[in-house]
């Protein structure tokens, strides 16, 4: 995969709580030592591709801020310095970093997102210094920001830090990862009002926000239209100053890594000493640190369950369990050890006998041959936690299985199970699920193990962590050329003296007038927008030039432009593309698109509900769609009850496909997919020989219209918000004088 890279050199910033190096002590000399995860690996991968490929825009040595409690001078003192790394530690006060990182990451970010509402801790004292850590991480980064960085935050304990750095730097290419799951509103919400709302403009000041799951983006956009109120245009963030992308990029392994070391002899001779002691029966192996959200106890009970529901497999299985220890001096922790410890004992006494326990439980880290022996030899992988980000975990045990023997059961509420569709998956709350899905591994056939294990291996190998790592700053590049496209260009003089130029100096025009807000101001009942004399006047003007081709193309009904338009030579589009009546003849049907009479009495019923509830606002009916228009209503409560809609919505439009919900200026339309003001460009402009394109129009329906025309075009966005259209006129009054103008000069 190729970085997406401009000319200037530049330098990558990684900032995240954890450096990539610890200094550690060894025979009496101080040395640094890499700590393990997968970041690590995929930066260091990253700086090796950008020094394979000889970069003359990216510096191959990564900057690398994080948590520390030494100086930058005693890690640039210590022997082991990395090429790939130069390393400036974050110097946090003990007395903040506890309420910082103890406090509202571990306890209150950590269990919200991870759905654990009822345990979280709401302490104001673990907000302030939260913000006052991700302020000292700015103060330390800001001095050392070049122009041309490329900085990339990371996870949840930075989530301020990208809004910080903005409010500095204006033009500087900014991502950010969430390395964990992104909650629903409905959770998310439950965070104090200033907390949510400044995390949310926090997460704004990046460029591209990144997740491992659509799930976890859409969430994301959902709690920012809630909570902001900001547009959304797809996957894009349209705030008051700039677009922000969010995007999905599953973290992947160092693939190569585990499956060659799974292979080596030290691996190969871990497994000869597993085998010695369970040599006929079947493994089930299962790795975690001791936390709440990895079903430790439910997985044993799902075990227990199936011991009961199948004893013809005792004493021919071994559940081996292997408990990572992680923050057991917390009460809550000591007690969750404590009711493993005790479940592990009744299923023992249970069903043990002297030739067989059932489980072989392990309190302890392991080596990492040793558990990547484990990972090889087991029959089955059983990884079900009760919410997990990604899980990697589950991604080295494929891996491992280098002869595709061993089976995966995985957790359908791991952010891996949107990648890992061959596994078994399983509802980790739900014991009878989890009895038969161990059966349904112990009992599947060696070739349906095979190819459901290949399949996913190759899913795996191919977007491993450094494709991750590549493809983000891809994006993060990327990004930066669309902004370049939706940047605001006010219409000068100028401007618009070169338009008239173009336009005089041609032969074959088309021009595409948008209706509503583009030729004639809103109001507040739709059916009194009419066009009026001096509209009609200035189209039948434009259309009787012969070389003109004039388009009204809109979101109203058919029988609104008939009434007022058919005495002009136009074309006429009508619902945003559905229908089109080319001059001289009869209305045509684009598609077989119209929506299901009980599906659209279905979205009018829910309609009707926000209706009731939202004085002013009213429902129109078109033949194609159903519209929910809020012009009329209260402006605070309007946007309360739309985004309240818009959330319902979303639900029936994943239920039912082929819907697409569209968001306009004040109003929420719900139509069927595959057709645009775009495709209905398209539908005039391909294979055609204009030497003068003109397109006008004020709402987020025509930024489709824009994005299909050529580059020699001239598009127009009425209105000071940013857009794909090349100009903006600011005010739609100002709109007949320029049309007037090409008349006059034309």
């Amino acid at each position: 995969m190729k970085l997406n890279i401009n000319k200037k050199l530049k330098r990558i910033i990684i900032v995240s709580y954890r450096l990539p190096f610890s200094i550690i002590e060894e025979n009496g000399k101080k040395i640094l030592r890499q700590n393990t995860g997968g970041l690590v690996s995929a930066i260091l991968g990253l700086s090796s591709k950008i020094q394979s490929m000889n970069s003359e825009s990216f510096t191959s040595k990564i900057q690398w801020f994080g948590y520390s409690e030494h100086t930058k001078e005693e890690f640039d003192s210590v022997e082991g310095q990395s090429d790939s790394f130069d390393i400036f530690p974050v110097n946090i006060p003990s007395e903040i970093n506890k309420n910082y990182y103890e406090g509202f990451c571990n306890d209150t970010i950590w269990p919200l997102f991870h759905y654990f509402p009822t345990i979280t801790e709401f302490e104001n004292s673990y907000y302030d210094d939260y913000k006052k850590a991700n302020q000292i991480f700015y103060d330390t980064i800001s001095p050392l920001i070049l122009q041309g960085d490329y900085v990339w935050v990371h996870d949840y304990q930075l989530m301020l830090l990208p809004g910080m750095i903005r409010e500095k730097f204006i033009d500087l290419s900014i991502g950010f990862f969430l390395h964990i799951s992104f909650p629903s509103f409905e959770i998310f919400m439950l965070l104090h009002r200033q907390w949510r709302e400044e995390i949310i403009e926090g997460l704004l000041g990046a460029d591209l926000i990144g997740f491992h799951t659509n799930d976890y983006s859409r969430n994301f956009i959902n709690s920012v239209s809630r909570i902001r109120g900001y547009e959304i245009k797809m996957h894009y963030v349209i705030t008051k100053r700039r677009i922000v992308k969010v995007d999905t990029f599953p973290i992947g392994i160092d693939y190569d890594k585990f499956s060659n070391d799974a292979q080596s002899e030290r691996t190969q001779n871990e497994i000869k000493e597993i085998r010695k002691y369970i040599p006929k029966s079947k493994l089930i192996f299962s790795v975690d640190r001791l936390d709440y959200t990895k079903g430790l106890l439910n997985r044993l009970i799902g075990y227990e369950r199936f011991l009961e529901d199948y004893p013809e497999w005792k004493e021919k299985v071994v559940f081996n369990m292997v408990v990572v220890p992680s923050r057991d001096s917390i009460p809550r922790y000591q007690e969750m050890k404590k009711e493993i410890e005790a479940a592990v004992g009744r299923i023992q006494g249970k069903f043990s006998n002297l030739s067989w326990k059932p489980i072989v439980y392990q309190y302890k880290s392991l080596e990492y041959f040793e558990l990547l022996a484990l990972y090889s030899t087991s029959d089955v992988g059983m990884i079900t936690p009760l919410r997990d980000g990604m899980n990697l975990v589950s991604k080295e045990y494929l891996a491992c299985q280098n002869s595709n023997e061993g089976i995966l059961i995985l957790s359908e509420m791991a952010g891996a199970s949107a990648e890992l569709g061959e596994a078994i998956l399983v509802n980790p709350n739900d014991a009878n699920e989890l009895a038969e899905a161990i059966h349904q591994a112990l009992t599947m056939s060696p070739d349906e193990i095979r190819e459901r294990v290949s399949r996913m291996r190759i899913r795996i190998n191919k977007y491993n962590v450094f494709a991750w790592a590549f493809d983000f700053i891809n994006q993060l590049t990327l990004i930066k050329e669309e902004h370049t496209m939706l940047e605001i260009k006010v219409m000068t003089e100028i401007i618009e003296r070169q338009i008239i130029e173009k336009y005089k100096n041609s032969m074959k025009r088309i021009i595409f007038l948008d209706y509503d807000g583009t030729m004639v101001p809103f109001s507040a009942i739709p059916e009194n927008a009419t066009p009026g004399v001096n509209v009609l006047e200035l189209i039948k003007k434009l259309s009787g030039d012969t070389n003109n081709e004039i388009v009204i193309i809109s979101g109203r009904k058919r029988i609104f432009l008939d009434k007022w338009f058919s005495d002009c030579n136009v074309n006429l589009v009508a619902e945003h593309g559905l229908f089109m009546r080319r001059k001289g003849q009869d209305w045509e049907l684009k598609k077989d698109i119209i929506i299901d009479k009980e599906i659209k009495q279905n979205i009018s019923e829910i309609m009707e509900k926000y209706t009731d509830r939202c004085h002013g606002s009213f429902i129109e009916e078109k033949e194609a769609a159903v519209v929910w228009h809020f012009r009329n209503a209260d402006p605070e409560l309007a946007f309360v009850r739309s985004q309240e809609l818009k959330s319902e919505l979303f639900d029936m439009i994943n239920y039912y496909s082929g819907l697409q919900l569209l968001e306009g200026n004040k109003v929420i339309e719900v139509k069927k997919a595959g057709f645009n003001k775009g495709t209905s460009v398209n539908d005039f402009i391909q294979n055609s020989d204009y030497d003068f394109i003109l397109a006008l129009g004020d709402d987020v329906t025509d930024e489709d219209m824009f994005q299909v025309l050529p580059d020699r075009a001239v598009s127009i966005k009425i209105g000071k918000t940013q857009t794909y259209a090349k100009y903006n006129i600011v005010f739609q009054e100002l709109v007949h004088n320029f049309l007037e103008g090409l008349i006059k000069n034309g």
